[in-house]
């Protein structure tokens, strides 16, 4: 295996759980956790079995890998990767600052609004044992006040989860010994205390995220959003195409015996004055059956036979009916026109030119015909009340097997034909789907379905076919684009708006699927005050109206807080903060002789220094009635003890796991039946994640936890980049969908890493941000050792 440094053509390729290797310095763990043979078996594991060690904190100051550098945090440890130099980039940011560099991680600053190096704190595991990020590590600290660290640590072995978290006889003997060394250690540090409460930030709101899209969409909805919106007409901003009443071209029926005559409609009507009459069938097949000379000339005769069978005078067959190359790409995606003013639907089928599957039966050649994606409309769009007459050729033509439209889905669409036979239901008008179901619904069953490519858009024309605008055809436009554009059109149910605020259930789900990993359908997630202002040139979409918080990942920082007011508190506060003077007033009258008066002295500062441990928890403890809100966040898992204790100094159940915010997270019903949250390592498979992604490559996935302290909670998840921000977009079951978006410096770009769930009172404690441009799937820069690639490097523009 290659040295961390060694170039990976992309790709880092770091050691697997549990094996030694000198070079990733990663030993095998005596506590490595084994797969259970069930893996959705699920046991409560002991706080002593799943509880994290104290972090090391400024102990890591001793490794030989641990850098200092000026800004805060002044020490880390650098990446083994680094992406590859194969451009400058540049960035403007919300103040208008330009800077120009290397790519590489970056955030936005909360402070000062510039983008500046990412810095993850890591727990120790990650920190010490993994070199296979790309972005910079910094160890955990604890940033609670030394003298509230020293009152709570003779408390702090004491197991919060049993006898209601008060000491038990077995605890008490420690805590006396540990009890007499914080007060002497508390003696030297609370000469002249100051307070431990923070001044309030933001008016108690969460950090902003100081960003703004400048640039231009490639459509947008306001033709004043355009880079050259006076060369546009007013509504051309996504222009629509105009529906035919009738198809341009027909095949008439002659006498039985003769070919057809292919005519244009028009030019028919001219001269037999005879529009009224004018009734055709269309004809539908597959390229895969039909394709040679011979086969569209059999494809004529079933056509034939089929128009006279259903007494009309026409018939309409792709292979004949669109001669034009002028308006060939208009007529394409036209088809769907045909389809609703036809008499009926005739079904051609055959056996395939290139028969590798023994498709020899009438109902194998139907099923390869349905499979195509054109051919899915078609029998959607199909005239409603009437049988679908299925011709095979070689067959007797005058006996076509007849299918009832709302049996089709059952015959022939066997692999999801409870999906579509909705979508038949719909149009045979019994059960009317909203646009939303609709188009959700088609969409799925059409990105099932199998096409040669004629553009990279064919899935959203396909679908565009069954709604009623559509926008013009766009060769230029990628798969999403052409989505993107459709649901601008039929935006009233914002469709975009609520697909960026779902969960992929697996990293590689692509952009169109609807799959959530909440278990959510579409319609159930409301967009909140956001909406589409346009798309992007990069299959990112524009959104306005949405509000943000930034996520501090370089440290954790003291929090501001309000609790009740209390007597005893204010008195303890008082006492312990002459006991300082006290104590030094007494030795300095004892040195000049005033011992009657120095000693009384001497020992009532003795007696307080006996009780600063008590003090100092009765001051600064207690329930919160109020905290700051901010979004802290670190890679890997600490139990939840330890997370309070580095942001609070001890563990007095303020903080608590999240139940519903994260499919890591965990909860179970008490003998009360309320809802009580676990530790996600309690599921020994979630515990098995958690080893697992300490391990995990660029482009994989991997542990992190956001701490949220405007409501005490904190959340495991899983990501494949640490989101900078979280922006909310939608509501989902009485609570708030949180995008974590990366931050792509170099194009602007918030790509969505995950989607967690917040409680609804967030909202109103979030700024609102201008236009954010959001992407789904982040492309993975190539990626080659640090000592390979080198560092990123630049510097703002003066």
């Amino acid at each position: 295996m290659a040295a961390p440094n060694a170039p990976y053509a992309g790709f880092y390729q770091g050691p697997a759980p549990g094996i030694a290797n000198a070079a990733y310095n990663t030993p095998p763990r005596k506590d490595e956790v084994q797969v259970i043979a069930n893996p959705h078996e699920q046991d409560t594991i002991t706080a002593a079995q799943h509880g994290t060690p104290e972090p090391k904190g400024y102990l890591h100051l001793l490794d030989p890998y641990t850098v200092f550098k000026w800004q805060f945090p002044n020490f880390y440890r650098k990446p083994g990767l680094g992406y590859e130099k194969l451009a400058k980039h540049r960035h403007v940011d919300v103040f208008e600052r330009e800077w120009i560099g290397d790519y590489d991680d970056r955030y936005i600053s909360a402070y000062d609004g510039k983008i500046s190096k990412l810095v993850v704190q890591a727990v120790d595991d990650i920190y010490d044992n993994t070199t296979n990020s790309t972005w910079r590590r910094t160890f955990v600290r604890n940033i609670a006040p030394l003298y509230l660290r020293l009152a709570n640590w003779p408390f702090n072995h004491v197991d919060y989860s049993r006898n209601g978290g008060n000491p038990t006889s077995e605890d008490w003997p420690l805590i006396f010994v540990k009890w007499f060394f914080a007060s002497v250690a508390i003696s030297f540090v609370i000469g002249t205390p100051r307070g431990a409460e923070t001044p309030v930030r933001n008016n108690g709101f969460y950090d902003p995220f100081p960003y703004r899209y400048i640039g231009y969409p490639k459509t947008a909805r306001n033709v004043l959003e355009l880079d050259s919106p006076r060369g546009h007409a007013l509504g051309e901003t996504n222009p629509v195409s105009e529906r035919i009443l009738r198809p341009r071209y027909l095949c008439f029926l002659r006498q039985p015996g003769e070919p057809c005559l292919i005519m244009k409609v028009e030019d028919w009507i001219a001269q037999y004055k005879a529009e009224s009459r004018l009734s055709y069938i269309m004809v539908a097949y597959t390229a895969e059956q039909f394709k040679s000379n011979e086969d569209l000339a059999v494809l004529h005769q079933i056509a034939d036979a089929a128009a006279r069978n259903a007494g009309v005078l026409a018939y309409w067959v792709s292979c004949s009916c669109m001669p034009d190359q002028e308006h060939l790409q208009e007529d394409v995606y036209r088809i769907c026109d045909v389809i609703r003013g036809a008499h009926s639907l005739a079904i051609a089928v055959g056996r395939p030119w290139n028969d590798m599957q023994g498709i020899t039966t009438t109902e194998l050649m139907l099923q390869q015909w349905g499979n195509r994606i054109w051919t899915f409309p078609e029998v959607l769009l199909a005239p409603a009340g009437k049988d679908i007459k299925v011709y095979t050729r070689g067959s007797d033509l005058m006996s076509p097997v007849a299918v009832p439209k709302n049996q089709f889905a059952v015959q022939v669409w066997k692999d999801d034909a409870q999906i579509a036979r909705q979508l038949v239901d719909h149009y045979e008008g019994n059960l009317i789907l909203s646009q939303l179901e609709l188009m959700t619904l088609a969409l799925e069953c059409l990105h099932k379905r199998n096409t040669t490519q004629w553009l990279r858009g064919d899935h959203s024309y396909a679908l565009m076919g069954l709604l009623r605008i559509r926008p013009k055809i766009d060769p230029t436009d990628t798969a999403f684009q052409a989505f993107a554009r459709l649901s601008l059109a039929n935006g009233s149910d914002q469709l975009l708006e609520r697909l960026i605020c779902v969960l992929p259930k697996t990293p590689d789900q692509p952009w169109h699927s609807m799959d959530d990993a909440y278990h959510s359908k579409l319609w159930e997630i409301y967009p909140q005050d956001t909406s589409i202002a346009g798309i992007g040139h990069d299959n990112t979409i524009i959104l306005d109206g949405c509000r943000a918080a930034n996520v501090r990942w370089k440290s954790f920082m003291p929090i501001a807080y309000t609790r009740i007011f209390s007597w005893k508190r204010m008195a303890a506060q008082s006492i312990l903060h002459v006991s300082g003077y006290v104590f030094w007033a007494s030795i300095i009258l004892m040195g000049v002789g005033s011992i009657a008066v120095g000693a009384p002295l001497f020992v009532y500062s003795l007696v307080l220094m006996g009780l600063s441990p008590y003090l100092l928890r009765l001051m600064y403890l207690g329930k919160f009635w109020g905290t700051q809100g901010l979004l802290f966040g670190f890679e890997g898992y600490m139990d939840i003890d330890t997370v309070e204790r580095q942001i609070f100094g001890a563990r007095l159940g303020r903080m608590r796991w999240t139940t519903m915010a994260s499919p890591l997270s965990r909860h179970h019903k008490n003998e009360h039946g309320e809802c009580v949250p676990d530790d996600p390592t309690s599921d020994t498979v979630t515990r098995a994640l958690v080893e697992r992604c300490k391990y995990a490559r660029p482009g994989e996935q991997r542990v992190f936890t956001l701490v949220d302290t405007g409501n005490m909670t904190a959340t495991l998840f899983l990501a494949t980049r640490p989101p900078v921000c979280f922006i909310l977009a939608g509501a989902e079951g009485g609570m708030q969908r949180g995008i974590g978006c990366s931050y792509d410096w170099t194009t602007a770009t918030l790509y969505r890493e995950t989607v967690l769930r917040f409680e609804t009172p967030i909202q109103d404690k979030t700024f609102r941000v201008p236009r954010v441009k959001i992407g789904f799937d982040r492309p993975l820069h190539p990626v080659g050792g640090l000592g390979e690639v080198g560092e990123a490097k630049g510097g703002r523009v003066e």
